[in-house]
């Protein structure tokens, strides 16, 4: 289907044009892959990060940091009563990391091996690069909402277009990396 797609496309876009270049460089399987199952993932991560927001709010919830921070901190009134979002955030991530591994594994890279060492070392790398990611998510996600004040959606909106985009780099080039 992919590739009926691409011959369609450079009858559109000649091949050694600039967008046909783009799209022979883009448009693959794997690439079209990682999207439908990037934007699965995100869904489940927006979605989990809702309902925990939500629930957060609804009971009152402050956060974890603002529960472990002294009181009076700078750190404490920076979060002003309201960390939950991160708290919601850390749960979103979670779930989400685990779904991305074994959709990652089996359908984007093609990684089908279980046995325990190769999918261990390909488990201890993917949640080591997402955790990386996570930091530099949770980092943005507290500027913009609570340095910023833009929105906690709209923030995780931005902020995912810049993990997926590290993430894919991370699976590729060190995760799932064929073997010559």
């Amino acid at each position: 289907m992919i590739e009926k797609i691409r011959e369609l496309l450079f009858k559109l876009f000649k091949k050694e044009s600039f967008i046909g270049k783009l799209i022979d460089k883009f448009f693959t399987k794997e690439i079209v892959v990682y999207i439908f199952f990037g934007v699965l993932a995100t869904v489940l991560n927006f979605v989990v990060f809702w309902i925990f927001h939500e629930l957060f709010l609804s009971i009152g919830w402050e956060g974890v940091s603002h529960n472990i921070l002294p009181d009076g901190s700078f750190l404490q009134k920076l979060f002003d009563g309201d960390a939950a979002y991160l708290d919601a955030n850390c749960i979103a991530w979670v779930i989400t990391v685990i779904f991305a591994f074994v959709t990652n594994k089996l359908w984007v890279f093609n990684s089908k091996s279980w046995k325990p060492a190769v999918a261990g070392k390909e488990f201890v790398a993917f949640i080591g690069a997402r955790l990386f990611s996570f930091v530099i998510e949770t980092a943005m996600m507290f500027v913009f909402v609570t340095l910023l004040t833009i929105p906690e959606l709209i923030s995780k909106l931005i902020v995912g277009v810049v993990v997926v985009i590290l993430n894919y780099i991370f699976s590729k080039l060190f995760i799932f990396k064929k073997k010559a």
